[in-house]
């Protein structure tokens, strides 16, 4: 059996495609109208020879986004498409249901495919690879990007352009420079008035930036809320006592999560569509009022998972501000986000957010996260960022 395409090797979001060899024919003439459409998909023909098939077909699995599961009778007598699906599963991966044939399934493949999401039948080739194409759990993230694989070829031609235009005028300066001193007679000096000798200055060093204080004329700082004061505390090491300005400068990183105050959200998970803190479920927070919070010029990293604010005007200052997370806020309104310049990565799973392009506004972004739920989302043709979609 031949192969069509390439099959898609890379980090970007690709559909893995589980199916009967026994199928080859059909299953490849659906997915080459597919990758002709701009989709990212990676199926087992592409394994060089000698490689650890096993290992290699997991590790796929394991770095998918979603799966597309081609049902026929051969997959239903294959263990090997049957552990692929129960792998899929087991790592929590959306599984799309293609029949080719009207085959039912015995009682094991029943308890596996009523995880899945099925998919209509079509008559043909074509019909079926426009179903898929159809499913509204196929977002722009699956899709090729222009010049996606040539982004550091570019930069390299780039790079190498700005070194020879630099040579180029370093050599004619040079040269320049040369002919000067030999055909042209040396300028006769003008005099120039005698200046009085004065104190040669001394050089001061530049100050480190320091935060805009949050009440005009105080030094100490007052919260808003007794849950913003705990976190601050909590991030400074600082039990009581008052908090000065200047000790806003030391907070880097700052997390909420319902009415806890986390520095580390490793423990965090998605369970039945919750969040859920070491198995237990957090209650609603209060973190409305971000003035203190909008004061911090070195914060990097915010999290405000599940918490009622709904303007983020006030974090107009955090220039370095790099990720934030506004997972399960359900009253933030994402166009009062001011544009920050270093912010790369936005989390906004289970929110109210529904339109993205007011995200174009952020120059340094490059990921956005949605879950399902989420969907219909409204995305900018002309984006610059990427969409991963969740569970």
């Amino acid at each position: 059996m031949s192969v069509y395409f390439k099959p898609y090797e890379g980090r970007r979001p690709y559909l893995f495609i589980s199916y009967s060899h026994r199928d080859s024919e059909a299953v490849l003439k659906v997915i080459t109208l597919l990758h002709n459409r701009k989709l990212r998909l990676w199926y087992d023909e592409g394994i060089p020879a000698g490689s650890d098939w096993p290992k290699n077909i997991e590790e796929h699995m394991q770095s998918c986004s979603m799966v597309l599961f081609f049902v026929s009778k051969t997959a239903f007598a294959s263990p090997n498409c049957r552990s692929e699906i129960e792998a899929a599963l087991v790592l929590k991966k959306p599984v799309l249901l293609l029949p080719l044939s009207d085959t039912a399934p015995n009682a094991e493949w029943n308890d596996l495919l009523s995880q899945c999401t099925r998919l209509s039948s079509g008559s043909d080739a074509s019909a079926r690879a426009e179903t898929i194409l159809s499913c509204k759990q196929i977002t722009r993230a699956y899709y090729r990007k222009p010049f996606e694989k040539l982004r550091f070829d570019w930069l390299m031609l780039v790079l190498a352009i700005l070194l020879f235009a630099a040579a180029a005028a370093g050599l004619y300066a040079l040269m320049t420079g040369r002919l000067d001193a030999y055909l042209l007679p040396n300028p006769t000096p003008v005099p120039t008035a005698r200046l009085t000798p004065t104190a040669t200055p001394v050089p001061t060093e530049t100050p480190e930036p320091t935060a805009t204080p949050y009440v005009p004329g105080m030094d100490t700082v007052t919260f808003p809320d007794a849950k913003q004061e705990a976190a601050v505390r909590n991030a400074l090491g600082i039990s009581d006592g008052d908090i000065k300005l200047s000790d806003l400068g030391g907070v880097t990183e700052l997390h909420f999560c319902g009415t806890m105050v986390l520095n580390d959200l490793s423990a965090i998970e998605y369970t039945a569509g919750a969040y859920t803190v070491n198995g237990a479920k957090p209650l609603m927070g209060s973190v409305e009022d971000l003035s203190v919070i909008g004061r911090m010029p070195y914060l990097k990293t915010l999290s405000l998972l599940m918490q009622p604010v709904q303007s983020l005007a006030a974090l107009d200052r955090l220039v370095l501000l790099n990720e934030l997370s506004l997972a399960g806020c359900l009253s933030v309104n994402l166009s009062t986000l001011p544009t920050l310049p270093s912010l790369k990565t936005l989390h906004l799973e289970h929110s109210n957010v529904r339109d993205l392009s007011v995200l174009n506004a952020q120059p340094s972004l490059e990921t956005v996260t949605v879950s399902i739920d989420m969907l219909p989302l409204i995305f900018p043709d002309d984006a610059a960022f990427d969409v991963i979609l969740v569970p």
